[in-house]
């Protein structure tokens, strides 16, 4: 029997929305959109004109958090904390599926991707897979025992603290919550602060460039945490900052030099993501 549902990867810029259709145990995706995120009300007025159009089983959820996942709390589903000041409480999940009458399942738009990942990007991993997305936020997605982790909450891995360098002693960090966390010294709005220059000129900055080797320095120490509290088998770095390629190596030069062999680091360990449309493919693996 043919599945279909609708999926949706919720950013704090722009909104991704395609119909998953699961054929022989795989899933493809039709009838795909993007949409700007505007005010809750606005967006989503959009996203449910969209999908009212469509025939689907449920409505599967990747987005920004903090989110409520605990299913007994009258909050479930509701985007939480977040920066965005009028998203803060808004019960996405719940809204959209009272107006599209389907269930729904939701997860952070990170723990998505890290599924995707770990059950579709041929990583060569048994139980465990970490994934981080480093752009204008930092978001990390943790798979453990073959499952999503959460908790009191769920991984809000882009906030953990790491040791400043001294040339950037003076930098404060541009979280809103925290200053100088992973997220205040890593994303595209730090580095052009930093930089004093648009996010859009940010692409020609050029490869030489220092910044680039305190960038990887600094998720290299994230990605050292996550290494030695979780044992993760694979961590997958992706978001717009890790378009800059030469990102790669130079975290996986400082993470080995962190871990000083304490522990085996494979080789590969830092890897780039390798599924397509990660994000809504990753929604339609929620359960």
């Amino acid at each position: 029997m043919q599945q279909s549902k609708a999926a949706l990867e919720i950013g704090g810029t722009f909104i991704q929305v395609g119909i998953g259709t699961k054929t022989d145990n795989k899933w493809s995706l039709t009838n795909k959109k993007t949409f700007d995120t505007r005010d809750p009300e606005d967006t989503l007025l959009d996203l449910v004109t969209y999908l009212q159009q469509f025939e689907f089983d449920s409505i599967q959820i990747a987005s920004f958090g903090p989110l409520c996942l605990n299913k007994d709390d009258p909050q479930f589903g509701s985007i939480t904390s977040t920066p965005k000041l009028k998203w803060q409480n808004f019960p996405i999940a719940t809204r959209l599926s009272q107006s599209l009458k389907k269930p729904f399942a939701i997860d952070t738009d990170v723990n998505a991707c890290a599924m995707a990942e770990f059950m579709l990007g041929n990583h060569n991993v048994r139980q465990s897979l970490a994934y981080i997305t480093i752009g204008t936020g930092v978001g990390v997605g943790i798979i453990v025992n073959r499952q999503c982790v959460h908790g009191m909450l769920h991984p809000e891995g882009g906030h953990i603290l790491v040791a400043k360098q001294q040339e950037d002693k003076d930098f404060k960090g541009v979280c809103a919550f925290h200053g100088d966390c992973l997220e205040g010294l890593c994303t595209n709005v730090a580095i052009a602060k930093r930089l004093n220059c648009p996010i859009t000129e940010l692409p020609n900055i050029s490869d030489d460039h220092p910044v680039w080797e305190l960038i990887g320095f600094y998720l290299a120490e994230a990605c050292q945490n996550i290494l030695y509290l979780l044992s993760i088998e694979k961590i997958v770095l992706g978001g717009g900052v890790m378009n800059r390629k030469l990102l790669y190596p130079i975290i996986d030069k400082h993470l080995r030099r962190l871990v000083n062999k304490y522990v085996e680091i494979p080789e590969n360990y830092i890897v780039e993501p390798q599924v397509e449309d990660v994000g809504l493919i990753g929604a339609l693996l929620l359960q």
